[in-house]
């Protein structure tokens, strides 16, 4: 296996128009950021975790040993694309391949990192998409999408599809290839509906604290 330098890089922002200070919101005794970012620290695989955020008051609220890159403050313009955060952080930071992932995911697990990290520096892969396995009856434009009104199998009977949980890990060369997080090779990482739970709107943030309670609970 060659040697490779892993960067994780976390863009955050300030002004979420869904959910004011999504980020910042208290979880388990801690703000919502610090659960994604420590388990980022705890990848060995992973060389330096640093958060991309336009606003120096964000630091007060990373970990210890994550940094802080000051972005322009134009990428927080809620109609930025996702690919101009991911070409301004690669023209400041080298690394061979970058995880990308949003602190909005807090329960996204070290697992989940290990697996993608390592199909990628071994590689087997030259990118990684963490996704969530939908078996549902799905429709589009008042249409069936993955049935038809004359056959509805069962759920189980279904076609899997996979959605997007946000999380990406790719080559330096498969982005700038082509402004992508998807390589010729992806190797795509299954994971369970609590691990994919994105914190978007407050029912989402307040199903969060009920499963950081029982959690805890069960501990005890």
């Amino acid at each position: 296996m060659s040697l490779v330098k892993v960067v994780a890089f976390v863009p955050i922002k300030l002004n979420n128009e869904r959910l004011p200070h999504k980020n910042i919101l208290p979880l388990g005794g801690c703000p919502v950021c610090q659960h994604l970012l420590q388990t980022l620290l705890n990848v060995k695989l992973i060389d330096e975790v640093i958060v991309f955020c336009s606003d120096n008051a964000i630091r007060q609220y990373l970990p210890e040993g994550v940094e802080l890159l000051i972005r322009d403050q134009r990428l927080d313009n809620f109609n930025t694309k996702h690919y101009e955060i991911v070409e301004s952080f690669i023209s400041q930071i080298h690394a061979d391949v970058y995880v990308n992932a949003h602190v909005t995911n807090p329960f996204i697990s070290k697992k989940t990192f290990d697996e993608g990290v390592f199909g990628i520096i071994s590689g087997t892969y030259d990118s990684a998409v963490v996704v969530e396995e939908v078996q549902e009856h799905l429709w589009y434009d008042s249409e069936p999408f993955n049935f038809t009104r004359h056959d509805r199998p069962r759920k189980q009977d279904l076609k899997a599809l996979y959605a997007e949980v946000g999380v990406f890990m790719y080559r330096k060369e498969v982005f700038l290839n082509g402004r992508t997080d998807y390589g010729a090779r992806p190797l795509f990482i299954k994971i369970g509906r609590i691990e994919a739970l994105d914190i978007d709107y407050m029912e989402d943030y307040e199903l969060a604290k009920a499963i950081i309670t029982i959690n805890a609970n069960n501990r005890g």
